[in-house]
């Protein structure tokens, strides 16, 4: 697994774990009614957690196909939520899910 790959799944892992901590339910790894995986969905409150596709090889294909299903979950109502290929602080983590425990249908719940 290259470095990136397990930067990745850290950064994924800490924000994860960070949303469980806050009492926020978190599916992983849930197919869409168009053949796509995601990530991690946040039924509650229609959010969907995606990685960064790795853009260093077929960058057009990978692009495309990203911004597809973005595009697909979007007209179903979801929020779409990337986490980006760069390291993220403790405090960035925080942010980022602090606005993923802000929404309206989390306070609902």
């Amino acid at each position: 697994m290259k470095r990136s790959e397990t930067h990745e799944l850290d950064m994924f892992k800490v924000i994860t774990s960070e949303l469980g901590r806050r009492g926020v339910a978190v599916l992983m790894h849930r197919p869409t009614r168009w053949g796509y995986v995601v990530d991690a969905v946040i039924p509650s409150a229609k959010i969907v957690i995606l990685k960064m596709p790795d853009l260093t090889k077929q960058v057009k294909v990978a692009m495309s196909q990203f911004r597809d299903l973005i595009n697909r979950l979007e007209g179903d109502g979801y929020q779409v939520m990337v986490i980006p290929k760069n390291s993220m602080d403790e405090a960035q983590v925080k942010a980022f899910c602090d606005q993923i425990a802000s929404e309206p249908g989390l306070a609902a719940a």
